[in-house]
């Protein structure tokens, strides 16, 4: 048999390829070493029983890694421990597993509660609160045991009511509160034959409504022009939704894409027209039409008590608390925050009275002015104490935000009046939004436009600074998605050429 021979082909390749191999590693002992990377668990979050026992898996990489041994540590040993992976339920409480494998470590939640309890999100309070315009909203209920749920109030149902050892999640549904006061009902579980007791307590429905339109909207963009030749246009419409305030429905969008802003509470559609499809002067460039029933709304004000605390976590703390990036919405500007303090103090720290008072002195201190320029500043405002009904908004709602009241715009338009309006909502927890009007306030001082909607408006959107697509694909910022937004490129201008934004047929 003959010597065997290593034929290379490529040096550079090969060396290129050892280089590689040995990049992740380090030398010890003359022995070379495979570090590790990363340590993986089999969960990050884990929802047990007191005295229950479950396995977590660590995966440790790469897999050639020289040292794999992993160390495992609890953060808070009353709860729940851990023995190489297996962690028991002791406690109450929350804890922390951690596992390591040389200095690379990853983490899982525990959070042990007792048999049977149900988790309604982040509330771990006896009495779990339903809004009162009822609906659907779901639980969580960990069982180590089979388990059936019933309840005593007609007005709640759960589904499913029975189920098999583990975690489940249950719908539970509600019929509107019409009554004047809280109603509550007792959900009781038995697991394994042992019987626990849940209380959820529903609010009252606190707005009245009554339809004072129907009718249809038929809502464009049209281009009237003379000589010009087009090379492209783009715009915007805003597409409105059904709420507490309207009804919209045959909604027509002409084939047009509905798109869904990024906060999933606005709408719009868009087209892209190049040069061969630029309709002629007079016609629509974008165009949709809808129906709507309009609403008065009132709110029983004298009914609301008993206030829970905000959920910081709750999408109306998250969107509608804080300051806007670009200074539009400001709790914290020095005027804001004075005037805060002082309406704070003499509200006592009332949620409702405290809101009142921001919206009388909304009304009474900024006057009316600098009419379809815009929103402007909270800074400005406070300073020139002059803004059309945007900025009486934005000053409204930077003083409730001062004190941690979530609050937003709701803008509109006027099809009776082939005009624009913008009011405001605050966030009441357990409750609901409630309407105001500091500009209609201005204008009616014997008015009272606060917990009162007049329903003489179409809801286009909420909120502002609305995220939508622009002509490039990139994202860019609607103040005010009411209106249309365009964009136009020409080859040479023409004599004249405008955009029209109309609406009509609303009665």
């Amino acid at each position: 048999m003959g010597t065997p021979v290593l034929r290379i082909c490529n040096k550079s390749a090969l060396f290129i390829i050892l280089s590689l191999a040995l990049f992740s590693c380090r030398k010890q002992d003359n022995i070379f070493v495979t570090e590790v990377i990363s340590v993986n668990l089999s969960q990050s979050e884990l929802l047990m029983v007191k005295d229950d026992t479950c396995m977590l898996n660590a995966t440790v990489l790469p897999e050639n890694a020289t040292y794999k041994i992993v160390t495992w540590h609890s953060n808070n040993t009353a709860v729940a421990t851990v023995d190489n992976g297996l962690v028991t339920a002791i406690d109450v409480g929350d804890a922390v597993i951690t596992a390591t494998a040389e200095g690379k470590t990853t983490e899982c939640k525990i959070t042990v509660i007792e048999e049977g309890k149900f988790h309604f999100g982040n509330i771990s309070t006896d009495a779990a609160i339903i809004n009162g315009a009822g609906g659907t909203t779901q639980i969580t209920m960990t069982a180590s045991k089979a388990w059936k749920l019933s309840s005593n109030a007609s007005w709640l149902t759960l589904s499913p009511d029975s189920g098999v050892a583990g975690s489940a999640v249950i719908t539970v549904t509600t019929s509107a509160n019409y009554g004047n006061t809280d109603r509550v009902g007792t959900v009781s579980v038995f697991p394994g034959g042992q019987s626990q007791s849940w209380s959820i307590c529903q609010r009252p429905y606190i707005y009245e409504r009554k339809q004072v339109a129907d009718g249809t909207i038929s809502n464009s963009v049209k281009l009237t022009y003379s000589g010009t030749q087009w090379f492209r246009i783009y715009a915007i419409l805003p597409v409105p939704k059904s709420s507490l305030y309207q009804e919209i429905y045959n909604l027509d969008t002409f084939q047009e894409t509905i798109l869904e802003c990024p906060d999933s509470v606005n709408s719009y559609i868009t087209t892209d027209l190049l040069s061969d499809r630029i309709p002629q002067s007079g016609g629509n460039v974008l165009s949709e039409s809808f129906g709507v029933k309009a609403f008065e709304v009132s709110v029983k004000l004298d009914i609301i008590d008993n206030i829970p605390p905000y959920d910081e976590d709750s999408k109306e703390c998250r969107n509608y608390i804080g300051k806007e990036d670009n200074g539009l919405i400001d709790p914290t500007d020095p005027s804001v925050t004075a005037v805060a303090d002082a309406l704070w103090s003499d509200s006592k720290g009332g949620l409702i009275e405290y809101a009142r008072k921001c919206y009388e002195w909304t009304a009474q201190n900024i006057s009316y002015g600098n009419m379809n320029t815009g929103l402007h500043t909270i800074e400005e405002l406070m300073r020139t104490r002059t803004g059309d009904c945007g900025n009486f908004c934005s000053v409204f709602i930077s003083l409730l935000r001062a004190k941690g009241i979530p609050a937003r715009h709701i803008v509109m338009i006027s099809p009776q009046e082939s005009g624009y309006h913008v009011r405001a909502e605050f966030y009441i927890p357990a409750y609901g939004w409630i309407p105001a009007d500091p500009t209609m306030r201005n204008s009616n001082p014997t008015g009272d436009f606060f917990g009162r909607f007049t329903g003489k408006y179409v809801v286009m959107s909420t909120g502002i600074n609305s995220t939508c697509k622009a002509p490039d694909g990139n994202e860019f910022t609607a103040q005010l998605l009411q209106s249309c937004y365009y964009w136009y490129w020409y080859y040479s201008p023409g004599t004249t050429f405008t955009f029209s934004h109309t609406f009509s047929n609303f009665n």
